[in-house]
This record gives structure tokens, sequence and C-alpha cells, in this order.
């Protein structure tokens, strides 16, 4: 987990912090975004947010959470609390603006889960997994 000071900054200036960012990352938008990000965050960052995504994308296509917690190496506490961010709204413009690459990135990270799972056997074993793959 990256380390955040507990010291609080000043509101005004805590604004200041976070318009430039945005005005960073939204300038970024018509030159390269990838190189801001690959020069302003640091691997671990890069991570949490790269996990913290996929969890609010697996979750949107229905994938259960205890699946998402083992696959991607994060809490289940974290998974739950993600799903609950869900269902009160907090992701709903990141889940929108995914939108068709969505699907991209979905299908590879659920065929990189079923690699790791036992072959299918039996029944409708794997019929969750099935159909979110249609």
């Amino acid at each position: 987990m990256p380390h955040v000071s507990k010291r609080e900054l000043d509101e005004a200036i805590k604004k200041k912090l976070f318009d430039q960012l945005f005005t960073t990352f939204k300038e970024a938008r018509s030159y390269n975004v990838g190189f801001v990000i690959k020069e302003l965050l640091t691997p671990t960052e890069k991570m949490m947010l790269a996990k913290r995504l996929a969890v609010v994308l697996l979750l949107d296509k229905g994938l259960p959470q205890h699946t998402i917690a083992e696959h991607l190496k994060v809490s289940t506490s974290t998974v739950i609390r993600t799903s609950l961010d869900i269902e009160n709204g907090r992701y709903d413009k990141v889940i929108k603006i995914s939108g068709g690459k969505k699907e991209h990135l979905l299908e590879v990270i659920i065929k990189l889960i079923l690699y790791s799972m036992p072959p299918r056997v039996g029944r409708g074993r794997w019929k969750l997994i099935d159909h979110l793959l249609s």
C-alpha cells in the first residue's frame, strides 16, 4: 500500500492539488495518458489501480466475489467493499467509460482465471464461467 502522510493538508491546498492532478490527466488525454501514468505513478500504485479496475469490471460482469479475490490476490473484504460501492453508484462512470473495452479486458482476465482452474468435470460445473464468456 502506498504511504500517505497522516498530516492533513489545508483544504485550499488540497483542492489546488486535486485540480492540478485532474487538469494534468485531462490534458494528457490529447497527448498520451499512458506516459503520464508511467511517469507519475510507482509500480505499486499502478498495480493497485489496475486491480481495483479489474475488481470493478469483474463484479459488474457478475463474477463471484470469492473467485475475484482469489485470482486477483486481493482480500475478500476489498471485493465486498467494492461491490457495495458499485451498488451505491460509486463506479458508475468508470463502468460506463470502460464500455466497449470492458469485454476485451474481462475476456483476458476470465481466461487467465480459467487456466488456473482444474479441468472441467461433471455436469454444469463451470456453467457460470461459460455464461460469462458467451
